[in-house]
């Protein structure tokens, strides 16, 4: 009596799994995309990160402008450090918004550019808490300034 062929085990062993090569492979694509991506994504938070700032700088730039047109002056603040709650109480009449008090990644200051002591001028400041050399600024003719470490002031624009 012949076996019947369903009964029949394969004499070749099926190798289950990944080799070593394949693994190493993938692991070395991995390693590739990741030296490309995450530089990039870095720069993608950082200038995220400078456009929200710019955008602070935006917004107490017209409440100063209301300010001023009830005050007939232009408010200030300290300079040098962060001024964010103090800011937002006295020109925004807020407590909690709009400039973050906490986790922001910049000190926000008004300076007071005129020489009287009821601001005519101002400076509106953003500068990064880690590096001093990054400052964006706007004043009271809406006039943007940028600079950063090893560069001159770029005016008119951020």
């Amino acid at each position: 009596m012949e076996p019947s062929l369903g009964l029949m085990k394969p004499l070749v062993n099926e190798a289950k799994g990944f080799t070593l090569l394949e693994l190493v492979v993938v692991i070395g694509i991995i390693g590739i995309l990741s030296a490309i991506g995450i530089p990039a994504y870095n720069g993608y938070v950082a200038d995220a990160r400078d456009k929200e700032a710019q955008n602070f700088l935006q917004s107490i730039a017209m409440m100063q402008k209301g300010f001023y047109t009830e005050n007939f002056y232009y408010y200030s603040t300290a300079v040098g450090s962060d001024q964010s709650s103090i800011i937002n109480t006295n020109l925004f009449g807020s407590t909690s918004g709009p400039l973050p008090t906490k986790g922001s990644f910049f000190n926000f200051w008004i300076k007071n550019t005129s020489t009287k002591t009821d601001a005519t001028s101002f400076e509106a400041v953003a500068q990064t808490k880690n590096d001093a050399t990054k400052t964006f600024i706007v004043n009271e003719k809406l006039v943007k300034t940028k600079t950063l470490a090893g560069e001159s002031a770029v005016l008119n624009g951020w």
